[in-house]
């Protein structure tokens, strides 16, 4: 164990003695750099270290401390999309890789600091509820899960949020996408005729391509949209946005409610669900067959599966299979499938879109034109 390692209970303990409270989620950086102050001060009135070490090593015990402690860094690094935490080692996957990011903490640590974020969440993490989804200020998803149910400590997923949207440009530059499907994405965006279902494992690139694409709308189109994890970024100055969350507490409402209020009473010339997973799949079929253009993410294993996957998720009680499956083919326009591509055994991985598919069909089958090259 670290000299910090040892150190970090007993400060923890004095502080509380001594009334300092950890700056909050959004702390300026003023409480941020009083804290770190306090935290000097406390470790030589405590005599926790020697009076020349305290304030070398304030900052960071203070920075383990706030927010989300040893992780809190790598939310502000350059090209990090997800932080892992397996064992009391970090991970982080950057550039189409897993890293090592050479920090070690003991797992009593990482168990308090899940524990603070659930708590700060509103949703407690202990032996009885051992899992926890939170959203972080900045947007970034915290996944957490904990013993009994981990069996080997506590296990930590971050997928980082970024306000930076790439552009169709960037995206083709990185191979995602060939100019020829960039083209025709654009033109079919900006048409506003048709309806885009864009289907993928998770962290294909999914909603990174939709925030492209919404990003060349003009900005007097009257876009809105609803999900349950702040990740759109429309770059639209008039935009509706619903973010729905713990749609299980007491007077809280569910995305579909909210899609239904979006696509009846905003008048959208766009309407965006940032995921489908459940019952707004029903809302967002409705949506598609009144004449409204409705872009959204699903996931699949290809566009074929996503259809499939959207029947099972707009079932309605004595509605026939082949009644939803014409709504499907009749209302969404456009299939794309993203996928995580590996060129070769350690090579980095790379997002590809590997289909562009026009959907129609009727109640017994889908029919699936493609479209540019692949």
């Amino acid at each position: 164990m670290s000299q910090i390692d040892q150190i970090l209970p007993k400060l923890q303990e004095a502080l509380i003695r001594k009334g300092v409270t950890i700056p909050p989620w959004r702390a300026t950086a003023k409480e941020r750099s009083d804290f770190a102050f306090a935290v000097a001060r406390v470790l030589a009135e405590e005599r926790l270290l020697a009076s020349t070490d305290a304030r070398s090593v304030a900052s960071d015990l203070a920075s383990r401390m706030m927010g989300l402690g040893v992780l809190e860094p790598f939310l502000r690094q350059d090209g990090v999309e997800e932080i892992i935490v397996r064992q009391g080692a970090v991970l982080v996957w950057r550039a189409g890789r897993i890293e090592d990011a050479e920090v070690r903490a003991p797992d009593a640590y990482f168990y308090a600091l899940a524990q603070r974020v659930a708590e700060m969440g509103g949703k407690p993490l202990r032996a009885a509820n051992p899992f926890v989804l939170v959203d972080l200020p900045d947007g970034s998803r915290f996944t957490a899960m904990v013993p009994p149910l981990s069996k080997r400590g506590t296990a930590i997923n971050i997928r980082v949020f970024t306000h930076r949207v790439l552009t169709l440009d960037a995206i083709v530059d990185a191979g995602t996408l060939t100019r020829e499907q960039a083209n025709f994405l654009k033109q079919v965006v900006l048409e506003r005729r048709k309806s885009i279902l864009i289907s993928g494992r998770p962290a294909a690139g999914k909603t990174t391509l939709l925030n492209s694409l919404l990003a060349i709308l003009p900005p007097y189109t009257q876009v809105c949209g609803a999900e349950t994890f702040e990740e759109m970024e429309t770059m639209n100055p008039f935009e509706a946005r619903a973010v729905v969350r713990n749609e299980s507490e007491v007077g809280r409402v569910s995305l579909a409610e909210v899609v239904n209020v979006l696509y009846t009473r905003m008048r959208p010339d766009a309407l965006v669900v940032g995921e489908i997973v459940s019952e707004e799949a029903r809302e967002y079929l409705q949506a598609i067959n009144l004449g409204v253009v409705a872009h959204t993410t699903i996931h699949g294993n290809s566009v074929l599966d996503a259809l499939l996957r959207l029947e099972t998720l707009a079932r309605e009680k004595d509605m026939p299979l082949g009644a939803i499956r014409e709504r499907i083919a009749r209302g969404v326009g456009i299939g794309v499938h993203v996928e995580l591509k590996q060129a070769g055994e350690g090579a980095a991985w790379r997002r590809q879109v590997i289909e562009i598919v026009e959907i129609g069909g009727d109640a017994e089958r889908y029919t699936l034109t493609p479209v540019g090259s692949v």
